[in-house]
């Protein structure tokens, strides 16, 4: 009995998360999962530039600050968005150079971030998750005159504003040209699969150099917020409490 109760544990602690290095600000961080999946190949888990957060929130509802991150990786961003995308790659990285300017520690606080991205499916949903931003509450304004992956972001304690957006030079034309065919309505059944070897391709370059020499950055002091483009449906109120001292 003996000798199965430590193979069980043997196996139990071998199915465990492994604990990587504590990072620098003593926190003692779970090892991300990044395994390859039908929907998540694996170069886009081992790319040296692909694009991971480190990120802080609040406990609980009317929580203070949680001790602890969480690690988001491109493979959560799929999850959330329904499916991998060149745009989705694209607009991650673009807000990794953003926050590496905003947050010099690496962690991003996203209790404290607001965000003006345009109406992209892609751009869009990586910012709120990313962020912690939303429409509804007036924290993600939406502007159509931006391109995709384009985007303010703002330090909402300090107003620190970061403007970020991809570098023209880098959008490959393959794939505007294999968009713009399919949209117009004549495309071929294959048409759709070459889209997606493109979109695969244009975002495998772009995660292989580092992330910063695809994007222009900029700080933009004095930023003002616009006005909101829906009506005021109220306030995110449950990370109000989140520099409450402990006890």
């Amino acid at each position: 009995m003996k000798k199965l109760i430590s193979i069980l544990l043997l196996i139990a602690l071998s199915a465990a998360p492994a604990l990587a290095a504590d990072d620098a600000s003593g926190i003692c961080l779970p090892t991300t999962d990044v395994s390859p999946e039908w929907y998540f190949p694996e170069w886009l888990g081992t790319s040296p530039h692909a694009p991971t957060f480190l990120v802080r929130d609040t406990e609980n509802k009317y929580g203070r600050y949680a001790q602890m991150t969480k690690t988001i990786t491109l493979k959560d961003l799929i999850k959330y968005h329904g499916h991998f995308c060149g745009g989705l790659v694209e607009s991650a990285a673009a807000l990794r150079v953003a926050f590496d300017r905003l947050f010099a520690g690496g962690i991003v606080d996203r209790a404290d971030l607001r965000i003006v991205s345009n109406n992209s499916a892609c751009g869009g949903d990586v910012a709120a998750y990313l962020t912690g931003a939303r429409l509804r509450f007036g924290t993600h304004h939406i502007d159509n005159t931006l391109t995709e992956s384009e985007f303010f972001v703002q330090q909402v304690s300090t107003g620190r504003t970061i403007h970020v957006k991809l570098n023209p030079a880098v959008y490959p034309s393959d794939v505007k040209t294999q968009m713009r065919k399919i949209e117009s309505g004549t495309f071929a059944p294959a048409d759709i699969d070459r889209f997606q070897e493109l979109q695969w391709a244009y975002a495998k370059r772009m995660i292989s150099r580092p992330l910063a020499e695809s994007f222009l950055v900029k700080e933009i002091p004095g930023f003002a917020w616009p006005a909101p483009v829906c009506k005021d449906l109220g306030q995110r109120r449950d990370n109000d409490y989140k520099n409450v001292p402990a006890k």
